[in-house]
């Protein structure tokens, strides 16, 4: 059975960082992890092929060639992901789907033959006994969370590289803690599951025999949920990164408490961890109070950003608006604290209740609920799927002078020049390009954000400053302006998009179109 596998295309949002690939050979930033690892668990004798829509097109060829189509994808995907599948059905061919935005089953999505609601490792093997006897059913459930050490490694020889600016590991799924705006715990649970050690070296080595160099994140929702299995893992990776003269570097997500925990800082840097997501959220401690986020109070946000900077990595970080006990600061709080910490990348957002979740069910008691959210909550008022106690006009005001402030483009040089001067190398080599690459980069760059861009002489005071005091820094300088110029043209189109206009581009589907949402296990 031949096996088209399908990932729709991701909109241009804050973490597409489409802007910033454009300065890179690359077409997109990461590969379809998922999908790989589900064509793994398929038979090794089915033929397979891999169609990113964010690196090329789905022709009629491709569903020709198929017997059957795989799609994967996440809320934010769901236009592209419509468009796929009802063009999968007209040409006859049977769609399987599944990902985090099939398990909350929209009614209002384009239905494919057959839904995969939850992780797939062990429902496969009974969809493939069907679909071999041609009694494939409308949707197979898991009923359980797997046992993650029986996933397979992701089928790389699928994936041409050189189209991707990362590549991606997955160590854990699932988190400890219980915010209650996530919907984590609910489609990967609340007892970090791991693999083994031996697993992710083994992964490591496929990624390095497949020739890749360069960045590789560990797509985990928090690496440190399970902090001593984490150190053991890392002190495995450093012996691997050495033995092999370091080809990758890493980028991960991670709760705040790595910030009290010297060894993990260490061993993290010593694996040659470059950047690391935070989820610091507020800082009101009323509003950390509100929705359990537990493991981010008592702390000085600031020298806790701090702390993980001085230990080799910058910390990129989410911030959210609209919690009920916001204070009317709140906005000016944030933007404060962001500036001085140093987060070049600071993913502000309004408060999002997800299906299923702490947050949803309490605002759906309370009458607040207005439907279901767009699934992206930075730059994106119609993530605001409830109503705020401090009144919608008022919060997505002040939301929308936090994006102002934050990315116009002498504020988030500002930013990466505080990290600089926080920042201390782990004293491995630099993010290493090829010498044609980076001469490329550097000359498109200069020529597109120091000559084209109207805010060119903020370009041009940042680099004079780096030169003057950061020059040792210059790599990470030229990767730091790519995502500003990205970051910075997201909010422009988002500050320059009047707020009746968001209703046609993010339409609202009414709160009784969930039905059945995903199970809390």
């Amino acid at each position: 059975m031949k096996v088209l596998l399908i990932s729709p295309y991701y909109p241009d949002t804050f973490w597409s960082l489409r802007h910033a690939v454009r300065f890179s050979p690359a077409k997109a930033s990461f590969p379809p992890l998922g999908l790989l690892t589900v064509a793994a668990m398929l038979p090794a004798d089915w033929p397979k092929k891999l169609v990113d829509l964010n690196v090329e097109s789905l022709t009629d060829a491709h569903l020709e060639w198929a017997d059957v189509a795989f799609v994967s994808a996440m809320t934010i995907q769901s236009a592209s992901t419509d468009e796929v599948v009802l063009r999968c059905k007209q040409r006859g061919l049977r769609v399987v789907a599944g990902g985090p935005h099939y398990s909350r089953q929209l009614d209002h999505c384009e239905p494919p033959d057959h839904m995969v609601l939850g992780e797939a490792e062990e429902i496969v093997p009974e969809l493939v006994r069907d679909l071999l006897s041609g009694q494939a059913k409308p949707t197979y459930r898991a009923d359980e969370f797997p046992d993650v050490t029986q996933s397979p490694p992701p089928l790389w020889e699928l994936v041409d590289m050189t189209q991707y600016a990362d590549m991606s590991i997955q160590f854990t799924r699932g988190c400890p803690f219980t915010c209650d705006f996530c919907d984590v715990v609910l489609f990967s649970g609340h007892r970090p599951r791991l693999k083994t050690v031996a697993q992710i070296i083994a992964e490591m080595d496929a990624l390095y025999q497949a020739g890749w160099r360069g960045e590789v994140m560990f797509v985990d929702d928090n690496f440190i949920g399970q902090p001593f299995k984490t150190k053991e893992l890392l002190r495995a990776v450093v012996k691997w990164q050495k033995e092999h003269r370091y080809p990758f570097w890493f980028v991960t997500q991670a709760s705040l408490n790595l910030a009290g925990d010297p060894e993990l800082l260490s061993l993290m840097s010593q694996s040659d961890f470059k950047k690391v997501f935070i989820g610091i959220e507020t800082t009101s401690l009323p509003s950390l109070d509100e929705c359990g986020k537990l493991q981010n109070q008592g702390r000085d946000l600031i020298q806790a950003v701090h702390a993980i900077q001085q230990s080799g990595m910058e910390v990129l970080a989410g911030f959210i608006v609209g919690f009920d006990m916001d204070p009317p600061t709140v906005f000016d709080d944030q933007v404060r604290m962001i500036q001085e910490a140093g987060i070049p990348a600071a993913m502000i957002g309004l408060l999002s209740a997800p299906p299923g979740t702490p947050l949803w069910h309490r605002l759906e008691k309370e009458g607040r609920l207005l439907g279901l959210p767009s699934g992206d909550n930075a730059m994106d008022t119609n993530a605001l799927n409830f109503t705020p106690k401090m009144g919608r006009e008022t919060l997505v005001a002040g939301y929308r002078s936090m994006a102002e402030r934050l990315y116009q483009p002498q504020a988030y040089f500002d930013r990466v020049l505080t990290f600089f001067a926080n920042y201390r190398p782990n004293g491995h080599p630099a993010i290493r390009l090829s010498v044609a690459d980076q001469i490329r980069s550097v000359f498109n760059i200069l020529w597109v954000m120091g000559v084209k861009d109207p805010d060119r002489r903020a370009f041009w005071r940042f680099i004079g400053t780096v030169l003057r005091k950061h020059r040792h820094l210059f790599t990470e300088t030229i990767i730091a302006a790519t995502f500003g110029y990205h970051f910075c043209k997201i909010a422009r189109r988002f500050l320059e998009t009047k707020q009746d206009e968001f209703e046609t581009v993010f339409p609202r589907v009414p709160a009784g179109a969930v039905s059945g949402c995903c199970s809390t296990k």
